[in-house]
């Protein structure tokens, strides 16, 4: 897989003087660097241009975070949750999915680092010692990938350790990347779980443009379990095409194959969904794709779904298939009612129930 290099670097005034940036920087010599005072205004500009989130991922903002990095995972009342938390340390992601919902959601479309980790990890620190009785699963790859710009940020080298020393949290790093060699020399003392967004071969060839393979990502999932690490795989967005159940049972074989199920924390599953906006901006950056083109009903968060039904036909055959294979990984629904659970499962879980679970599978 090909890393990252920006074009420019624009660097916030706020932003000089950081480890991270001055990490950066030593790794880019050779790339032009802006200071800027005003953001927002620099935010606007690219706003203003024809293909804003094609421009926002050719340069890299270096920024300085006011505060606003820790956060409860966004929820709808009308869907089971699990209590997430996220850790927003960057936004925007360099590699290029034609489904991706931060092309509709960030309002922000400049690739972004937040170089005062230190901060934001003093403020989490915080908040776990107020909370001793509480467990945290905390994730990083919310509103970026977690490790696509780690050759450039270092930021696992500063979070793994941190967590390391954390009784009453669990990190996720979830991409699409084999950006792993970092993590390897760490201690992560099983605080750390590493996690792969997974699709079929088609998909990831057709719709995951600049991401690594599948090939590649087991590789990469390979190594950090030799390391010591537990492993996640996140099948969301899983696609409704025709032949997409014979697909999907050939990566989840592949996965068992190569992966020991004793290594893998979690896997959960999520049908393709998307906001309102999403759907033009897909078909304006990825013509080819035919994604948004599928039969859609608006769910009762506002997103379009597959309809009920056919959502459930996916998810009873992804977790046959699971179980076939690896009856005590825990599995998951992404965003699904009550109802859904039930139907799939054979049993409605609680909010309650279903944080249980995980947190049992992060404390491992």
């Amino acid at each position: 897989m090909k890393r990252f290099k920006p074009h420019k670097i624009y660097l916030e005034k706020a932003a000089q003087g950081y480890a991270v940036t001055e990490h950066v920087l030593r790794t880019l010599p050779d790339v032009p660097v802006e200071t800027v005072e005003d953001v927002r205004a620099l935010q606007q500009n690219i706003r203003s241009r024809t293909d804003a989130i094609g421009e926002g991922k050719r340069d890299l903002l270096l920024a300085y975070d006011r505060g606003r990095s820790f956060k409860p995972f966004p929820e709808s009342e009308d869907y089971l949750s699990c209590d997430y938390h996220t850790l927003h340390l960057a936004e925007g992601c360099d590699l290029e999915c034609s489904y991706c919902i931060l092309q509709a959601y960030l309002t922000n479309p400049m690739l972004t680092v937040y170089v005062n980790i230190e901060d934001a990890l003093n403020r989490l620190q915080e908040t776990l010692l107020l909370n001793p009785e509480r467990f945290f699963r905390i994730g990083t790859g919310q509103l970026a990938d977690s490790l696509s710009l780690d050759h450039l940020t270092g930021f696992s080298k500063i979070l793994v350790p941190f967590f390391a020393s954390q009784s009453n949290a669990v990190l996720e790093l979830k991409t699409k990347s084999d950006g792993v060699d970092s993590l390897l020399n760490l201690d992560s003392k099983g605080k750390t779980i590493v996690s792969w967004s997974m699709n079929s071969l088609k998909i990831q060839s057709e719709e995951e443009h600049k991401c690594a393979t599948l090939e590649e990502r087991f590789v990469a999932a390979g190594k950090v379990i030799a390391a010591g690490y537990r492993t996640g795989f996140h099948f969301d967005p899983i696609i409704d095409y025709p032949g997409w159940e014979k697909d999907y049972s050939e990566i989840l074989e592949k996965l068992f194959a190569e992966i020991p199920a004793v290594s893998v924390a979690w896997i959960s599953l999520g049908c393709l969904r998307m906001m309102k906006g999403l759907k033009p901006i897909m078909q304006q950056r990825f013509p080819k794709s035919n994604l948004a083109t599928a039969e859609w009903i608006r769910g009762m968060d506002g997103k379009l779904r597959y309809f009920k039904p056919r959502r459930i036909e996916i998810y009873r055959a992804m977790a046959a298939a699971i179980r076939r294979l690896a009856p005590e990984v825990p599995l998951y629904l992404c965003m699904e009612s009550p109802e859904v659970w039930r139907r799939v499962f054979g049993a409605e879980p609680t909010r309650e129930g279903i944080c249980k679970m995980l947190d049992t599978a992060g404390k491992i």
